[in-house]
């Protein structure tokens, strides 16, 4: 089952998720200790970016992107970087870090609770029964999850599908 531009995803129902190139601006949260504090602090410093940067395109579309790196394994040094689209990079100030994550079809399941390891199940059998290839393509940010607070909330996502 695949749809382009999905208003609503479905509790708990997994769907392939087609994005056409997006650039991205986001607030690092670095190491694992105290998290959820880093990610509340991001959350709201972008929710209140989109009066004053006419470059976001809707900042309660969030994704939390993961950079591909060794170090990510050190908890220390893991990082999470909270994200918006944006239009263009031109006046967005420097502190912010800037990704273009190229077009990728992904796998994901929304979970109102925020289930992380449940849509993450329920991912990983949509991805066997429709036996879906990871894309081998090398990628500097994997999208890992996609909060819309307008819409479904949490997300949680596969890496990027081969489809041929």
């Amino acid at each position: 089952m695949r749809q382009l531009n999905i208003s609503v995803l479905p509790e708990k129902r997994a769907q392939l998720v087609d994005h056409a190139e997006m650039k991205l601006i986001g607030i690092p949260c670095i190491g694992l200790q105290d998290m959820g504090s880093k990610f509340r602090h991001a959350k709201e410093s972008l929710l209140g970016l989109a009066a004053h940067m006419p470059q976001i395109i809707d900042a309660s579309v969030q994704y939390g992107m993961w950079p591909q790196a060794a170090e990510q394994d050190v908890p220390n040094t893991h990082a999470y970087l909270l994200s918006v689209e944006v239009t263009t990079f031109e006046g967005i100030p420097e502190w912010f870090a800037r990704m273009t994550v190229p077009a990728q079809s992904c796998v994901v399941a929304a979970s109102q609770d925020g289930d992380f390891e449940g849509a993450g199940e329920i991912i990983e059998a949509f991805i066997e029964t429709n036996a879906l290839q990871p894309d081998p393509q090398p990628r500097d940010y994997i999208i890992c999850e996609r909060y819309r607070y307008n819409a479904e909330g949490f997300a949680r996502y596969s890496f990027p599908i081969l489809l041929s």
